[in-house]
């Protein structure tokens, strides 16, 4: 009778040991199977191409796009969005990724003079060092957004094609793919760019 009791006592914990393994199987399987959606589509990872961007980005280093960052929300200053140029390009490879700042919002009235942005006629104190640009390009005279319509520029801004140029233009909020957060070697958050004067 005790004999009975012990290999039932040996059975019970056996089953035990074998439902938590399979709630732990379970439970792995579905984190796994969570970061896989999220990184398949929420997150890209781009490469950099040019040096528009430099120093904030330079040409070849890989960057993280959260594809997630606009579904909710617009684009604020000063964000490094990744886009299309156009809506051709939007169903080609990755390498067809531009990234630059946006610094002109929907609705805002953008210029460039004397090597300064100008927002709505009041000058853009940008809190970092930013070597005054030698062209305002079509930005000379004063732009106007519309309502789905970003102005960006690169970080490199004398060396650097962006919404200034007729052959670029204005970015469409439909082109946008989102934002970039991360730099990779050395890794490092996308925030203000570091550039010297």
């Amino acid at each position: 009778m005790n004999l009975n009791f012990e290999d039932e006592s040996k059975k019970e914990r056996k089953r035990q040991l074998i439902k938590e393994a399979i709630r732990w199987a379970i439970e792995i399987g579905i984190v796994i199977f969570s970061a896989f959606l999220i990184v398949y589509f929420f997150i890209s990872r781009v490469v950099m191409l040019g040096g528009s961007m430099e120093n904030t980005l330079t040409n070849g280093q890989e960057v993280i796009v959260n594809k997630a960052a606009y579904l909710v929300l617009s684009p604020s200053r000063y964000d490094v969005i990744a886009f299309y140029q156009t809506d051709e390009e939007k169903t080609t490879e990755d390498d067809l990724i531009t990234f630059r700042r946006v610094i002109g919002l929907p609705g805002e009235r953008v210029q460039i003079k004397e090597g300064a942005v100008y927002i709505n006629g009041e000058k853009l104190n940008e809190k970092y060092d930013i070597t005054p640009m030698e062209s305002g390009g079509l930005a000379g005279n004063e732009i106007v957004l519309g309502e789905e319509e970003y102005f960006v520029l690169g970080d490199n801004r004398n060396d650097s094609e962006d919404s200034r140029f007729r052959s670029f233009g204005n970015v469409m909020k439909e082109n946008i793919i989102g934002r970039a957060i991360f730099k990779m070697d050395p890794f490092s958050m996308i925030g203000e760019p570091s550039i010297e004067s």
